[in-house]
């Protein structure tokens, strides 16, 4: 298998995590839908995005989560970070959802910030952004109340949260630092020091600089 993406992209890293904790071994096309990479992202996916996992038989999947439901087909029930059916089923995914669109409104004031000139930034649509930031992750802090989101076990709940909650410090530290998560800074911390995780140690950024300190 390969995965096309670096490891700045939280969605990216969080396939790659999966596939660690897997035991999946595959090698890796570090690109990024920005500059001069585009192209060549385009022909793995057409909206240029990643990440995108090319299969061994040549099959190309994408978008992290329809990756992620591939890949726990594949190890099989008993081994799936997400429960194959069920309230527990249910639950992890929910989490995941509100972690996904917590990063996904993280990164759209970032882009709002970053890629339009200071004085047509629209404050507005920074603020609800920047609520809804807040809102999912205190949510998600407030709903681990163990070591893990569901039951006694890891799950994929765990592992994107994880995933997420490190971008996003890395992103806005001060911002995310005033949250006062500790739940999500333990969770962070305990996952940092697993062997996945630290095989995906992101880059730089994704773009280079993108990032606030507010």
């Amino acid at each position: 298998m390969k995965l096309i993406g670096g490891y700045n992209s939280p969605y990216v890293r969080r396939v790659a995590v999966t596939l660690g904790f897997y035991d999946m071994p595959f090698a890796r096309e570090d690109l990024t839908p920005f500059g001069d990479d585009k192209p060549e992202v385009r022909k793995y996916n057409p909206l240029a995005r990643v990440p995108a996992l090319v299969l061994d038989d040549g099959e190309t999947l994408i978008e992290s989560g329809s990756i992620i439901d591939h890949l726990d087909t594949m190890v099989g029930p008993d081994r799936a970070l997400t429960p194959a059916s069920g309230p527990a089923r249910r639950q992890v995914l929910k989490l995941v959802s509100i972690a996904s669109g917590a990063t996904d409104k993280l990164v759209s004031a970032l882009y709002e910030h970053h890629l339009r000139p200071k004085e047509m930034v629209y404050r507005p649509w920074v603020d609800m952004c920047d609520r809804q930031v807040r809102d999912g992750f205190q949510w998600l802090d407030s709903q681990l109340t163990g070591d893990w989101f569901v039951a006694d076990r890891m799950s994929q709940a765990d592992v994107t949260t994880a995933v997420f909650w490190q971008f996003a410090l890395g992103k806005r530290p001060n911002f995310m630092a005033r949250m006062n998560c500790s739940n999500l800074d333990a969770l962070s911390e305990r996952l940092a020091g697993t062997a996945p995780f630290q095989a995906a140690a992101p880059g730089e950024g994704l773009p280079k600089g993108l990032a606030l300190d507010t």
